[in-house]
């Protein structure tokens, strides 16, 4: 089921410090690839922490939506503990465990499938997403791509409906951020996922369907759309 984001009168900081922005309003189809644009600090990471559920909100609401007439309005509790997938800047690969491993650790921290189920179910991710020969090498013996497509593929292991993606080619060169960017455009397009991804890169924004630019007093989407 594609799932849509709908927020409202949002005001959200970081920490204890002043709002970051404040009543602000935003609402994203099933299905679309956003990106979401602004100055370092503005708050793109937050924003998506707020989505995803990671930190509390000052106040407004953030809510979730199907193109299912029969269920307009979704349980965001129940959205967030099931049908979200996050890509980190910064990976959060654990360090002792391989390739195929990282990627089974949502189907182990969540309803049990049997660990035969769970590896299976890596495995086929990585043949899908072209990285098979990963298997059995750590994060220690990975490049910086290969280690955000593996990320790439822990946030798929549950098909969710929803992809966020934090500056996912943040501290890749052009060559391996060209490839992740493909991978999770593509994977999310076949795969009818809702793909929000904060970058400073307008190359990477481009590609996207909308491009929303951040700021203090709300958001700004540019005009040159992608059809």
């Amino acid at each position: 089921m594609a799932t849509g984001i709908k927020i409202e009168s949002l005001e959200c900081s970081y920490g204890d410090q002043e709002p970051l922005y404040s009543n602000l309003f935003l609402k994203i189809k099933p299905g679309e690839t956003i990106a979401l644009t602004g100055e370092s600090g503005i708050g793109k990471t937050s924003l998506l922490n707020a989505i995803a559920g990671f930190i509390p909100i000052n106040s407004g609401n953030i809510g979730f939506f199907s193109d299912h007439v029969d269920e307009p309005e979704l349980d965001a509790e129940n959205v967030r503990k099931d049908r979200i997938g996050f890509v980190f800047q910064d990976y959060y690969l654990i360090d002792h465990l391989t390739g195929c491993q990282n990627i089974m650790l949502p189907g182990l921290m969540g309803d049990s499938l049997g660990l035969g189920k769970i590896e299976e179910r890596a495995k086929e991710l990585m043949a899908s997403l072209n990285v098979s020969h990963l298997f059995n090498r750590y994060p220690d013996a990975l490049s910086g791509g290969e280690k955000q497509r593996i990320c790439i593929a822990r946030a798929f292991f549950k098909s969710p409906d929803i992809i966020l993606a934090d500056e996912p080619t943040g501290s890749l060169d052009a060559k391996n951020s060209d490839v992740v960017i493909r991978l999770l455009i593509n994977t999310a397009k076949a795969r009818g996922t809702t793909l929000v991804l904060a970058t400073h890169s307008k190359n990477v924004a481009k590609r996207m369907q909308r491009v929303l630019t951040l700021h203090s007093k709300g958001i700004e989407e540019e005009s040159n759309l992608l059809s």
